[in-house]
């Protein structure tokens, strides 16, 4: 998601569109109650400055949560931030009851992408954590909706090569 929502303009292999899968694409302590981060506590905020710093290799100042400064100091790994309206097609998927990637971080991007007016599906699975396990009619939409995707945005041309070669 990273790749092609801040690098598609300039990539040397052009990026047609992302697809993805349970993804982490935002990182506002608030979403991620899984975690215990989204408590408005002292622990619950340097606890989540904690993981959050480490994911972006930086040092995160509990202070600034909430913030234009903590956008910007979240932005090398945060898909959301660079969502605009040139953003590539998108392909979401995530589980409702994820404990790993919080569902409502997903939905931020869903939002995002849909003010931005780009072409997008999202698909939630009602009843799937982490793994998708729980959903397979969803899954065989997913899977739908991937080959509508490439043949739309990345169309194979065929040819058939000369006989003996």
């Amino acid at each position: 998601m990273l790749y092609a929502y801040r690098d598609a303009s300039t990539a040397p292999v052009p990026v047609k569109m992302v697809f993805g899968a349970v993804g982490p694409s935002s990182f506002y302590p608030e979403d991620w109650s899984n975690y215990g981060l989204d408590k408005n506590t002292e622990e619950s905020k340097k606890a989540a400055a904690g993981l959050f710093g480490i994911m972006a290799g930086k040092t995160i100042d509990p202070s600034i949560f909430g913030t234009p400064q903590y956008d910007e100091q979240m932005k090398d790994i945060s898909a959301l931030l660079w969502v605009n309206k040139d953003s590539v097609p998108s392909l979401m998927v995530c589980g409702k009851h994820d404990k790993v990637q919080p569902f409502v971080a997903s939905v931020r991007l869903e939002k995002a992408l849909e003010k931005n007016k780009v072409p997008h599906d999202y698909i939630v699975f009602e009843r799937s954590g982490h793994g998708l396990q729980n959903d397979d009619a969803d899954m065989y939409t997913y899977y739908q909706k991937l080959t509508e995707y490439l043949n739309k945005y990345m169309p194979v041309k065929w040819r058939l090569l000369p006989t003996g070669q």
